[in-house]
């Protein structure tokens, strides 16, 4: 299991490149998903589908190399800590909560 952490005032070299990597990853896989969308997605839309599609769940977890959901959804919050705040991810996670009822 890989653990990307926020950037630190002086972290050491390796986690300067684990993060970086990370980067660079979470960047061609959100490239990579508005290419086969064929639209430009902000952040939140992406999340959605990783949250809504299994397949492109597998992909995101594939080319950043995570071994567990939770870590994978997780590092997708900790790069834009705003996602939470979408009021489409709201609703689409109440809707998910009202479906388990």
């Amino acid at each position: 299991m890989i653990i990307y952490d926020q950037p630190s005032a002086n972290p050491d070299p390796s986690a300067q490149v684990c993060d970086d990597e990370f980067r660079q990853l979470f960047i061609k896989f959100c490239s990579l998903v508005c290419i086969l969308y064929h639209k430009k997605l902000n952040l939140a839309n992406i999340f959605l589908l990783v949250l809504k599609e299994d397949r492109i769940k597998k992909l995101y977890m594939s080319i950043c190399e995570f071994d567990s959901d939770y870590e994978a959804l997780k590092c997708f919050l900790q790069y834009d800590n705003t996602l939470h705040k979408s009021k489409y991810i709201k609703k689409y996670l109440n809707s998910a909560k009202k479906r388990k009822k």
